[in-house]
């Protein structure tokens, strides 16, 4: 063979070899990428991971409903990079939800009430899944720095199939959900929920504890607790307070005359009476046994006043179970004076026995100025007829 086939011989050799090399190198290139896609995956799912596991902690930290709302709220809307959120609730018996917790919007924002049929909230719930809504007038909330955002991010919250809320994640703009994004909510909402059902049994026990079973009302706790929040309130706002011990007059008659089955019913229509006779913003409770109590924010003496006669002068003209007639005694204490908060109640009742001792069937205000009242715990016995 001469000098020039073995040229041509090598020069194919080494053609035919680069190319194996380039084709070798090739795959090794794609291979590299496959593997660093793959290692991106893994390492984007482990954040994600990382990312649930940390809601999963901090909405699982409380037992306390608004925090558990407030917690999940803010965490998926610092994930989309929301300008604001709020979170609804559904509540038993109705076709709407109700906001429970929002950030970053105005105090009275639109949309406290969101109907499920209706967006903003209609195609993400019939759907079941995160979906970006524009907002229009009627339902863009307003926002606390000003301006209102033009879409929605709605984040259905279910649990067993059945709908307890939803997120709404304001948006300045327009955005398209990535399924890692949609799956990342929804891992969200499914923490949120559970941690919302778990604060919601928490608060049925709670509020079961503060509750008299007979008439619903507020237990004695449960006054004792408000009117604590309600003497710091007047305290910070510089109002008046008030307070009303009302009992029953002769109930021990109606217990001993018609069974205590009929005089269950009666305090029970009592108590309806004293709720529909306040005002909404009043604490109504039942103090114990035949006695109740209501507390009065930003109340004067004489608005006080009124109201005691108009509640004495309704159940004095009310047919209670059983066909009974009866009368209520009313004691009243009320101040704008800080000092004397603490002694509204022990102030009230001595009022109340003055009435009581006065012929019942009657209101007696207390003078706040006179001399303190003895410990309510060492007053004397009211007479139970």
């Amino acid at each position: 063979m001469d000098l020039a086939a073995v040229l041509l011989v090598v020069s194919v050799l080494l053609v035919i070899a680069f190319i194996l090399l380039t084709v070798t190198l090739m795959r090794q290139r794609g291979t590299a990428r496959e593997l660093e896609a793959a290692l991106a995956d893994e390492s984007g799912a482990r954040d994600r991971a990382a990312l649930l596991l940390a809601i999963a902690s901090a909405v699982n930290s409380s037992l306390a409903l608004e925090e558990v709302l407030n917690v999940a709220l803010t965490h998926a809307g610092r994930i989309m990079g929301a300008v604001a959120g709020a979170m609804y609730l559904v509540r038993t018996g109705k076709a709407e939800m109700y906001r429970e917790a929002s950030y970053n919007l105005t105090n009275r924002a639109r949309g406290g009430a969101r109907k499920v049929d209706e967006e903003p909230l209609s195609s993400a719930i019939g759907a079941m899944r995160p979906l970006v809504v524009k907002l229009d007038e009627h339902t863009a909330p307003g926002l606390e720095l000003g301006g209102h955002p033009q879409h929605a991010l709605v984040v259905p919250i279910q649990r067993s199939g059945q709908l307890m809320g939803a997120m709404e994640l304001y948006l300045n703009a327009w955005r398209e959900l990535s399924e890692d994004q949609a799956d990342l909510l929804n891992g969200v909402a499914s923490q949120a929920a559970m941690a919302i059902r778990h604060a919601q049994l928490f608060q049925a026990q709670e509020e079961n504890a503060l509750t008299d079973e007979l008439t619903k009302l507020p237990n004695r706790r449960a006054l004792a607790q408000r009117f604590l929040q309600e003497m710091q309130r007047a305290r910070r706002h510089h109002n008046a307070i008030a307070f009303l011990m009302i009992d029953l007059d002769h109930f021990k008659q109606v217990n001993d005359t018609y069974g205590h089955l009929n005089g269950d019913a009666v305090l029970a229509e009592l108590a309806q009476i004293l709720l529909t006779s306040a005002r909404e913003s009043d604490v109504c409770a039942r103090y114990g046994g035949e006695e109740f109590a209501l507390i009065l924010h930003e109340t004067t003496e004489s608005g006080a006043r009124v109201l005691a006669e108009r509640i004495r002068s309704k159940v004095a003209a009310s047919t209670f179970p059983g066909g009974l007639k009866l009368t209520i005694s009313v004691g009243v204490g009320a101040t704008d004076d800080a000092t004397l908060f603490t002694q509204l109640i022990d102030r009230a009742d001595q009022a109340l026995y003055a009435a009581k001792q006065g012929g019942r069937n009657q209101v007696r205000v207390a003078d706040m100025k006179g001399p303190a009242p003895k410990s309510h715990m060492t007053k004397p016995e009211v007479e139970a007829v």
